[in-house]
């Protein structure tokens, strides 16, 4: 951050769930201890993300940095039997989350018992989902589809507003924050809702609410971060389209 900026660490318990394992294959499903590291920085482009946990990888110039840190890290957590996940937006910031297995986590077997077999909330309305990331693109849809919606696919604002264009009149917007190209979820939302004034609104973002600054212009009851379980999917979505239709989305 070399103009200064947040700095924000957070701690607590999560559980990465099936639906999580499935798009990070890595990862057994179970209780971890989460700590996260956020920035309002530069960012890191997805190439720099990639290679971020490589040895003696580093942007910065020579003599001032070896690149060793996020490498000893990554294999500390990784022996440890835990996760690592870095979210980075160029211009915006990046959060690094590190997820080491609780120590006094119950059995697989008692966790099964303890959750609630009731059914998750379900609907038939149309959403529209707009997602960058092709692989949680089809996830996040498929989970949707399965819960009774019918799901409109989007990779960016620009192929949404197309789907517009060719008549969709959609009941929920569920939208990435940050995606590529000039449009982004927040702006996409204004948009829309120009043009239908009760389009109910729900975002999603890697970064924590509030740390980034376009975040915090999105109420925490209209924003979903990532990663989400899908009792949590099902739950925020069924919330949203539920509220009055005078209720404004962001």
């Amino acid at each position: 951050m070399p103009g200064g900026g947040r700095l924000t660490i957070e701690t607590g318990n999560a559980e990465l769930d099936a639906d999580y394992a499935v798009l990070n294959p890595d990862v057994k499903p179970g209780e971890y201890v989460m700590v996260a590291v956020a920035d309002t920085g530069s960012g890191m482009t997805p190439e720099m993300v990639a290679r971020a946990f490589e040895p003696f990888y580093t942007t910065k110039d020579i003599g001032k940095g070896t690149g060793l840190g996020l490498s000893m890290v990554y294999g500390f957590v990784k022996q440890s039997g835990g996760h690592v996940r870095i979210y980075s937006e160029p211009g915006l910031g990046t959060i690094l989350r590190l997820y080491l297995p609780r120590a006094d986590a119950p059995p697989e077997s008692a966790r099964a018992e303890a959750r609630s077999p009731a059914e998750l909330p379900t609907g038939q309305e149309t959403i529209l989902l707009v997602e960058d990331d092709a692989l949680v693109r089809a996830h996040t849809g498929a989970q949707l589809a399965n819960l009774g919606y019918v799901v409109i696919a989007a990779e960016n604002a620009g192929e949404a507003m197309a789907r517009a264009e060719d008549g969709l009149v959609p009941d929920l917007l569920f939208t990435d924050v940050v995606m590529p190209g000039p449009i982004n979820g927040f702006q996409l939302a204004e948009q829309l809702r120009a043009r239908w004034p009760h389009l109910k609104v729900l975002y999603t973002s890697g970064f924590a609410h509030g740390a980034a600054p376009l975040h915090r212009r999105i109420s925490p009851r209209h924003m979903l971060g990532k990663p989400f379980r899908r009792k949590d999917l099902a739950a925020r979505v069924r919330e949203v389209l539920d509220e009055p239709s005078t209720v404004a989305a962001d």
